[in-house]
């Protein structure tokens, strides 16, 4: 039973590294990398047989939007096969590594020249997750294209001056230079990406509904702030209400919508793996010590403008008694009379969204509210 469990921990550890390794873009530097650790060591073909093959085999494991690099690779071992075959009992393993470099880098230099159409080709769908490892892809080309490049300069450098009729260019140190560069890169995207997983571990996804309430996706909250109204979420809003008055208090500063307007306290976005009635008391345990208030769904609509877009739940809270209310220990927040809510509408003041549902509110709780105060319930 114990072997069973560690195979099972192997099993899954196994799948967690290559899941990393298929999804950094920098490891598609590893076919030239490889190349130029096997050129010069064993036979020039078999070396570059082993590259080529690496390539190909990104080509076939690697998604489409992070294969960039893959795709380079395989271009640039393609076109230096004319190379291998017509010189390559002629010019020593050094000048044939800086051949495949050179057509690596202007590879890596037409990509980057043709991102727009890539990324319009790769992400039609607009398809925000294939964008995100896109432009990861093409931040890696472009620290390659001029890690590489600084790399050549010397190399050209070194080609100018000879010692003795023997060219610089043919000493160790060219290949390891650039196999310090490759290494590097691959090394700090590696380092890159396990920040941004870990990040990830703590971050909120959020769900991708249409206007009926239908889920059609995620997104991290982070990723979705920055695009704005781009998708809508489902968001959970309670009005509190006693006394016939709505207690309202200033958004917080952190609110994408309308920071520091006065709102009910109680506002959240449902997360991914939430229901309404967790979303809901959720919401209200993170403002309030008493989460157990009668609660009544009143309605559903969507909210949209320049920052956000949302469906909305709008809950009402009806407190009956002073100890209840004063149990909530709310802070920095006032009850509103509808006489000083309506002296104040469209002065700035309130949310768009409390303005928006003021009205509603007006002629149906707080109708029945002041009706049942004043005994004229039929």
């Amino acid at each position: 039973m114990r072997f069973a469990h560690f195979a099972s921990f192997l099993g899954d550890m196994e799948k967690s590294i290559l899941q990393k390794i298929l999804k950094n873009p920098a490891f598609g530097l590893i076919p030239l990398f490889v190349f130029s650790f096997l050129i010069g060591r064993i036979d020039m073909y078999v070396s570059y047989l082993v590259a080529f093959s690496l390539s190909v085999a990104g080509l076939l494991l690697v998604k489409r939007h992070s294969r960039l690099l893959y795709d380079i690779s395989v271009v640039t071992f393609l076109l230096l096969f004319p190379l291998i075959i017509l010189l390559g009992s002629k010019i020593d393993s050094t000048r044939m590594f800086v051949a495949a470099e050179v057509i690596f880098v202007l590879s890596l230099i037409v990509s980057r020249l043709s991102r727009p159409k890539i990324i319009l080709r790769l992400a039609r769908n607009d398809n925000p997750s294939a964008r995100n490892y896109l432009n990861e892809s093409f931040r890696v080309a472009f620290l390659s294209q001029y890690g590489l490049s600084i790399h050549l300069l010397i190399v050209l450098a070194l080609f100018l001056f000879s010692v003795d009729g023997l060219s610089l260019i043919e000493i160790p140190i060219v290949k390891i230079t650039a196999q310090l560069i490759l290494l590097g890169i691959m090394c700090l995207e590696s380092l890159r990406l396990n920040i941004f997983d870990n990040k990830l571990k703590h971050e909120d996804w959020l769900p991708v509904v249409n206007e009926k309430g239908d889920i059609t996706g995620k997104i991290a909250k982070s990723v979705t702030k920055d695009l704005k109204n781009k998708f809508m979420h489902p968001v959970v809003r309670v009005a509190l209400i006693f006394d016939g008055k709505i207690y309202l208090t200033k958004r917080k500063n952190n609110r994408i919508l309308d920071p520091g307007k006065l709102d009910y306290p109680f506002e959240k976005y449902m997360n991914f793996d939430d229901d309404l009635d967790r979303a809901v008391h959720d919401a209200i345990a993170s403002e309030t010590k008493n989460d157990q208030i009668p609660l009544r769904f009143l309605l559903k609509y969507v909210f949209e403008n320049a920052t956000t877009k949302r469906l909305i739940f709008l809950y009402v809270s009806e407190i009956e008694t002073e100890d209840m209310f004063n149990s909530l220990q709310l802070q920095d927040g006032k009850l509103w009379t509808e006489a000083q809510i309506e002296d104040n509408l469209g002065n700035n003041l309130f949310c768009e969204c409390f303005e928006m549902e003021y009205e509603y509110l007006k002629n149906t709780v707080l109708l029945f509210c002041k009706r049942k105060r004043t005994g004229s319930l039929a």
